[in-house]
């Protein structure tokens, strides 16, 4: 996958980790093309049934645009979309990719670096990581990592991150009062946590996990009577999965399932 990606695979678990230490983890031409490669190739592996993403080292998790390499080139440090779903396609949600994701924080998050934690299930933060909004520090539009993590952080927190800048930096305490992040461990025990995590995730239904979290997030994009009807509707439909009839089965025989 190159120096600047690592995979690795523990039992069922993917672990991804941006390795560009010396740019505090930003992304690279490279690490956008790597991580869509990733994700994509993850269409056709059944066997991976959960994911963690996290950075190499312990200052920064992911620190969006590599803002040096932008200011290099005089501009964008590479080819954008006017279609904003390319553009944030370094998430295996934004390619379609379903399975039980945990992000774990190492360090400084901020940019793009939000877009992993706006599309995460699960976000476990050392307890020295910080995260700040820095867009309109260095003269940037701060609109699409604010509008992601709307969900998780309500309009009031996403706009102080926005308008405050770098100044507006938060730590970890903070990042968990305003549910940015799920959990905050010690640093050194931050990867086991979120691969532990991720265990726990792997044991259940691919089917059944892939359908929970269409009908949790597409109630996003719908009105509550709306939102209510498509997942009614993911739930008939799954009763007619063979993981539905297998889950009550093994529990009732004492024993692990065996998912489809």
């Amino acid at each position: 996958m190159g120096d600047e990606l690592k995979v690795e695979r523990r039992g069922p678990v993917l672990v991804v980790t941006i390795d560009r230490q010396e740019r505090m983890n930003s992304l690279s031409p490279e690490v956008h093309e790597g991580l869509l490669a990733t994700w994509t190739s993850l269409h056709d592996d059944q066997s991976v049934r959960a994911i963690v993403i996290t950075g190499a080292g312990d200052r920064a998790f992911c620190t969006g645009m590599d803002l040096k390499a932008a200011a290099e080139r005089g501009g964008a440090q590479r080819k954008v979309s006017d279609d904003v779903h390319e553009q944030m396609r370094v998430t295996p949600l934004n390619c379609d990719v379903w399975l039980p994701t945990i992000v774990a924080v190492n360090g400084v998050c901020t940019g793009a670096g939000f877009h992993f934690l706006a599309d995460a299930d699960v976000v476990v933060a050392a307890s020295t990581a910080t995260f700040l909004d820095g867009h309109v520090s260095v003269g940037q539009v701060s609109a699409i990592e604010p509008i992601t993590l709307l969900p998780r952080i309500g309009l009031g927190n996403a706009l102080r991150l926005a308008v405050l800048g770098r100044p507006g930096r938060i730590d970890a305490q903070d990042a968990l009062r305003i549910s940015l992040v799920d959990e905050i461990v010690e640093p050194e025990k931050l990867l086991e946590r979120a691969v532990t995590l991720a265990e726990y995730a792997a044991t259940g239904s691919p089917a059944a996990v892939e359908a929970s979290k269409r009908a949790i997030r597409g109630a996003l994009e719908r009105p509550l009577g709306e939102a209510m009807q498509h997942g009614w509707e993911l739930l008939l439909a799954h009763w007619k999965h063979p993981d539905s009839i297998e889950g009550p089965k093994a529990f009732a025989e004492k024993r692990e399932p065996r998912w489809t």
